[in-house]
């Protein structure tokens, strides 16, 4: 299944939205990584994506809402499938270059330190979902409409990716990087936001609470 948009401009045009949301993305992963509010990190990651999700809702709810009702049972095993691969081009990475990874993977997996592990599961598959929504469904579906396909992806995961510097941790950073241009570029062969949702579930799961990777 290719997207519409792959070929020609679709009707869904809505960049200023788009480089609007990018712009509101800095200041709440500020406020994700940054500040103590409303009661922890994963308190402010659920409020943060939902009002990034809301935006793409407000801004395109007719274009959202159809790519949410094309779902297949093949097109989630396939996003499921998708996260293996990339679990392992991580795995392999930390191990090869564990001694610069080392700290930056620690500071990540404290976050979920002291939470309930059911806490986490569910935060993970909520955030994840929405963040797919956002990133992918809105943003990389509305730069290359206008950039094209490949720089609208380099685009998408460029914006993915700096909003992290307020992590103040660079192996996040490259972690963004990587499993953005991974997500990224499943949405560009398939156009499908459960596709890449299904894979970036699976594979924060796995890479958080199932197999950590320190």
């Amino acid at each position: 299944m290719i997207y519409e948009l792959m070929g020609a401009k679709s009707k869904y045009n809505n960049l200023p939205a788009a480089v609007s949301a990018i712009a509101a993305a800095f200041p709440l992963w500020h406020f994700i990584f940054n500040t103590d509010l409303i009661g922890g990190f994963w308190n402010r990651m659920v409020v943060s994506v939902s009002l990034l999700g809301l935006c793409a809702f407000l801004a395109e709810g007719r274009e959202m809402s159809r790519q949410l009702r094309n779902i297949t049972l093949r097109v989630i095993a396939l996003g499921v499938l998708s996260a293996l691969p990339l679990y392992t081009i991580f795995y392999g990475g930390y191990i090869l270059f564990k001694p610069l990874l080392q700290e930056g993977a620690s500071n990540v997996y404290l976050l979920a330190s002291n939470v309930p592990a059911i806490q986490v599961a569910a935060t993970l598959v909520y955030t994840s979902f929405l963040e797919e929504f956002f990133w992918r469904g809105f943003i990389q579906r509305n730069l290359t409409n206008y950039l094209g396909r490949l720089r609208g992806l380099l685009s998408a995961t460029a914006s993915y990716t700096l909003i992290h510097i307020f992590t103040l941790n660079l192996p996040l950073m490259l972690a963004a990087l990587i499993a953005g241009l991974w997500w990224g570029y499943l949405y560009m062969l398939t156009g499908s936001l459960w596709l890449t949702a299904a894979s970036h579930i699976v594979w924060t799961e796995m890479v958080i609470l199932a197999l950590p990777l320190g």
